[in-house]
């Protein structure tokens, strides 16, 4: 490390819900990650156990004494991924600077952090937000591959951003704190929490950066390979901007995202004979039509429960 420049220290916060493999591998992996002398840092994870029960203890725990990183584990007992996230935020080891998150099916390539740390520095971000690339645990259905809404979309180096999710994200934890920022209760089984508390973090100054080289891997079980899978996932998405919006907005802000959703689903309906012909087109016209729903009854006061307790089988 350099001689000259104290390492920076890092949180990694992770929740997990009845994932121990997941989360071993992310532990496994996170023993790899390169630290540039030029900006050196030391890492420590908060890993959050969000059933009651523990289940993930064992699984976590093996990998304490590791030099590599400081690893702490917590149990909250009370299910809900934004009170999870709060209480990873609020378990970091005193004196964090900086906090990031990851999913427990997720894993980073070896410079991962220091490549948030460049994007950071070259930029004067805040706030960096990296790329997702899915890996299927399964054959993907012909028409979904070709439809490409597996797809995440990327931006060029540095660029600045009005959004950020969880996935793949690391902020100035003190700023935020400053900021009095949280993952909002109200959306605990809706998922969608964490745009709207990047959305906030923006709308009150926050300085949101792209790092392109800061890829992270998402794995995509059987289950999610699916055309109910995707339907059901496009229509929470949209419903979690109504959801955020109703919180948030002001009722010019509630008119525009009803009347956006039902141009979108208007729009979906007019470009629905493209499924016959073109999975990309058709996949284009699923999302419209079925965000535009879940946009539009989201406004209308429909709050789509996708990580209900009876649907958290991890």
């Amino acid at each position: 490390m350099s001689a000259d420049r104290a390492p920076i220290h890092i949180t990694l916060g992770v929740l997990t819900f009845r994932r121990p493999e997941g989360i071993d591998k992310l532990l496994r992996i996170m023993r790899n990650q390169h630290c540039d002398p030029a900006r050196p840092w030391r890492l420590s994870i908060v890993v959050v156990d969000n059933d009651a029960s523990g289940s993930s203890r064992d699984a976590v725990m093996a990998h304490a004494g590791h030099p590599e990183y400081d690893l702490h584990y917590v149990v909250e007992p009370q299910q809900g991924i934004p009170i999870a996230r709060n209480r990873a935020m609020d378990s970091a080891p005193e004196g964090t600077e900086l906090f990031c998150f990851l999913d427990d099916d997720e894993w980073p390539v070896d410079g991962w952090l220091d490549s948030m740390l460049r994007t950071r520095e070259a930029t004067g971000a805040n706030c960096v937000y990296g790329p997702i690339e899915p890996v299927f645990e399964g054959p993907v259905d012909d028409w979904l591959r070709r439809s490409r809404l597996y797809d995440r979309k990327r931006y060029a180096e540095g660029e600045r951003l009005n959004f950020a999710a969880s996935n793949n994200v690391m902020f100035d934890l003190a700023r935020f704190r400053e900021l009095d920022l949280r993952f909002d209760a109200r959306m605990r089984f809706t998922g969608g929490s964490d745009y709207l508390f990047f959305n906030q973090a923006w709308r009150r100054g926050i300085r949101i950066h792209w790092s392109d080289q800061a890829l992270v891997y998402d794995m995509f079980p059987v289950n999610r390979l699916t055309m109910k899978w995707q339907r059901q996932r496009q229509y929470r998405l949209g419903n979690t901007f109504a959801v955020a919006t109703r919180i948030e907005g002001s009722r010019v802000e509630k008119a525009k995202q009803l009347a956006r959703g039902v141009v979108r689903m208007g729009l979906g309906a007019a470009m629905s004979p493209a499924m016959l012909v073109s999975p990309y087109w058709g996949g284009r016209a699923m999302v419209h039509l079925l965000r535009g729903a879940g946009l539009t009854m989201g406004i209308l006061g429909h709050s789509y429960q996708e990580y209900a307790p009876s649907k958290l089988k991890g």
